[in-house]
């Protein structure tokens, strides 16, 4: 029996990212604020995985040998200068792509924060008491970075000359019966 797949783990990190999403419309469709900042932060952190998961696709498609071990700026610029972008941080879709990057590596290395404060009401309690992530965690914006994300994917796809559907997890498989 002959049996060939392909596993290509961003199409789940995107497929995560996207349920995450769609949880969040619904819940502001319905108000329903409640626990949205925790969907909010699975759809980034997906997001932020599936970048990752995006690159070292792309580069392991069109790089030989691509090393996915690299740094993430690194990658960028392997990247970047084999299959033709630039990579500005201070552009989109690059420029949600760093807050991704940050935010997850603020969340996958996180450091206790210890602070001292004068606290005089609840507000200044709940400010005192925020993540560095926690401005990024809106529906507003990871419905942003969900599209920012995608966009980048159809940009390299279509740089690299990568075909959608070779970008897809399968497997094939010959039986014959005896």
């Amino acid at each position: 029996m002959g049996h060939e797949a392909q596993v290509y783990p961003h199409n789940d990190l995107l497929n995560l990212a996207y349920h995450h999403k769609g949880v969040v419309e619904k819940k502001v469709a319905q108000s329903n604020r409640e626990a949205i900042g925790l969907d909010c932060m699975s759809c980034l952190i997906a997001l932020a995985f599936s970048v990752e998961a995006i690159v070292n696709f792309v580069g392991f498609k069109s790089i030989a040998e691509w090393n996915e071990r690299a740094s993430y700026k690194d990658k960028m610029a392997v990247l970047g200068k084999n299959v033709g972008f630039e990579f500005d941080p201070s552009a989109e879709p690059y420029s949600t792509l760093q807050i991704l990057k940050t935010i997850r590596d603020q969340m996958a290395h996180g450091k206790p924060i210890e602070t001292k404060a004068e606290i005089s009401d609840r507000e200044a309690l709940r400010d005192a008491m925020a993540s560095p992530w926690d401005e990024h965690l809106t529906p507003e914006f990871a419905k942003h970075a969900f599209m920012q994300v995608k966009l980048f994917e159809k940009t390299l796809l279509e740089l690299a000359k990568i075909p959608l559907m070779d970008t897809l997890t399968s497997g094939t498989a010959v039986w014959i019966e005896t």
